[in-house]
């Protein structure tokens, strides 16, 4: 008699991994982390910072990690936005959000001045 676990050879006994997924997108950089929380829902998408400025990514991943993605987007926000992931687990983990960056020709307020507003 047979002993132990029968399985079709032709079917993978592997559970997929759910650390790998495909990405595709194209359009404004705004819309990019929302087109990625649809194949990864375990992140946190937050509102941006910054003065938001039109930017164009295209992104075409295949079998690849969260940060793989969230770094993709974020080397086609040149010198105009970055891609910021926090993974801090009591701040509730896997939150990312697009900062834009201030021209070099717009006033900065000093660190005092943040304090008192």
């Amino acid at each position: 008699m047979p002993e132990g676990e029968y399985r079709p050879i032709n079917r993978s006994v592997l559970p997929a991994k759910k650390d790998v997924l495909d990405f595709t997108y194209e359009g404004d950089i705004l819309g990019a982390l929302p087109a990625l929380k649809e194949v990864a829902p375990q992140i946190d998408v937050m509102p941006s910072l910054g003065r938001p400025s039109p930017l164009l990514v295209r992104i075409h991943l295949q079998g690849t990690t969260l940060e793989n993605a969230l770094r993709a987007i974020g080397e086609q926000g040149g010198d105009v936005a970055d891609v910021v992931w926090s993974t801090t687990r009591h701040q509730g983990g896997n939150q990312a959000f697009v900062r834009f960056r201030t021209s070099n020709t717009e006033s900065q307020p000093s660190t005092n001045q943040r304090v008192a507003e």
